[in-house]
């Protein structure tokens, strides 16, 4: 009798950043449960901060730009 092998499945599971109380929802690490789940996870940490050092270095449009005042309040 031969046997299947088992259906791996897609797992998403958000990633967000937390920054000083400020949340944002980046994006998703898609974990394949048929694949060792540790380089996955490297993998799409790798591309989050080449994410983030890309927008670090890009300068800003004039919409993007934000001030914030000494409070904090704006």
């Amino acid at each position: 009798m031969s046997s299947t092998p088992p259906l791996s499945a897609v797992v998403c599971l958000p990633v967000r950043l937390d920054i000083a109380g400020h949340v944002a929802e980046v994006g998703t690490i898609e974990l394949d449960t048929g694949k060792p789940t540790w380089p996955q996870v490297a993998d799409a940490l790798r591309e989050l901060a080449d994410a983030l050092i890309t927008t670090a270095d890009s300068s800003p449009d004039e919409d993007d730009e934000q001030g914030v005042s000494r409070d904090g309040t704006s």
